[in-house]
């Protein structure tokens, strides 16, 4: 199951990317894409670009030179205003690095053999107000808790999955605190659960400040900035082929993520939903949805219909015979034998 959960919200993170605006998407962290060359279509072919920045992307370093290796042969091209040195006219199988020496600190990408396309890559130089601020966070994270709030960051999930005794619904929740000190909320964050929910599980990768009780999951303060992570399932049970479900934020929720295991006719609704999609996971139709936020004190409704379920009747009925014979035993039993009467 929870091998599931992980490919699922892997997957859900990709497929969501295109419904998201565009000042939603976050940018990716350009120190982890340093020297990693990538194909691109936007060069022509046998063409390598290297861009080099300072810390981050809006950080560009012009006049930066940089020395391309190409098969041993050492070519030095120095960055234009927009901090990109361009080599074209290398041919396929040749082999190539990058290095460029920023304020004495060494920058090299992977070397790789060129394929039939061009390629580009970045190379980040540390920025030294960065490094600053770096460490003015990590001594305001150990200052005393200030009264503030956290949301629930754009990157939480609800993810709902079939399970043979009902429905099993995740909560991956990225409580966020935006400011630079631990935040005291004025007591816990407490997500009381859908009406039904039962077997609450705190889930391993969940903070150690976050626990089940009941039909809820509570999560201590104070917050540390950045993400206090809750990650927790339960189940809700049905008899039917509808399923309502309703969840009362205890903080904002910045961006509504569904993703919901489609088996047969089921399907979603919500006056929340703005935009859905379908996408195959391992074969699995998975029904992801996404929509604005939500307000602290606002709830999620959820319809979920056409869920797969064996009636009713049968069991009534058997359980009505099984009653009837058991009540006319009772009345044999208790009733004299119409030859002692006579007798």
């Amino acid at each position: 199951m929870r091998r599931r959960l992980r490919v699922a919200a892997v997957c859900c993170g990709i497929a969501l990317a295109p419904v998201f605006a565009a000042d939603q998407v976050q940018m990716p962290n350009a120190s982890e894409m340093s020297g990693r060359p990538l194909a691109t279509a936007d060069l022509p072919v046998g063409t390598v670009s290297v861009r080099v920045v300072r810390g981050g992307f809006d950080k560009d370093i012009p006049g930066q030179p940089v020395e391309f290796t190409i098969d041993g042969q050492a070519r030095v091209v120095n960055t234009d205003a927009e901090g990109r040195a361009v080599v074209s006219g290398i041919r396929s199988g040749s082999q190539v690095q990058a290095v460029a020496i920023v304020d004495g600190e060494r920058l090299e990408s992977l070397a790789f053999t060129m394929g039939g396309t061009a390629m580009q890559m970045a190379l980040v130089a540390t920025d030294p107000e960065d490094v600053a601020r770096a460490e003015e966070d990590r001594v305001l994270a150990t200052t005393e808790a200030a009264k503030g709030i956290v949301v629930l960051g754009p990157e939480s999930r609800v993810i709902v999955e079939l399970d043979e005794a009902g429905l099993r619904v995740f909560y991956l929740m990225d409580i966020l605190n935006s400011a630079r000190t631990p935040v005291d909320i004025g007591g816990p964050l407490i997500f009381e659960l859908p009406q039904g929910a039962r077997g609450t599980t705190i889930l391993e990768d969940s903070s150690s400040q976050a626990s089940a009780n009941g039909p809820r999951f509570i999560v201590t303060g104070p917050f540390a900035p950045g993400i206090t992570k809750l990650e927790g399932a339960f189940e809700v049970p049905y008899r039917s082929d509808t399923v309502h479900l309703r969840q009362v934020w205890p903080a904002t929720l910045q961006q509504l993520t569904l993703l919901v295991e489609q088996h047969g006719a089921l399907d979603i609704a919500s006056a929340q939903i703005s935009a859905r999609n379908i996408m195959t996971n391992q074969g699995q139709p998975l029904i992801f949805a996404t929509g604005p936020a939500i307000a602290a004190g606002q709830a999620l409704t959820l319809d979920l219909s056409g869920l797969p379920h064996h009636p009713v009747w049968p069991r009534w009925i058997a359980l009505t015979l099984a009653l009837g014979l058991v009540g006319a035993g009772l009345w044999a039993a208790m009733t004299p034998p119409l030859f002692r009467r006579r007798g």
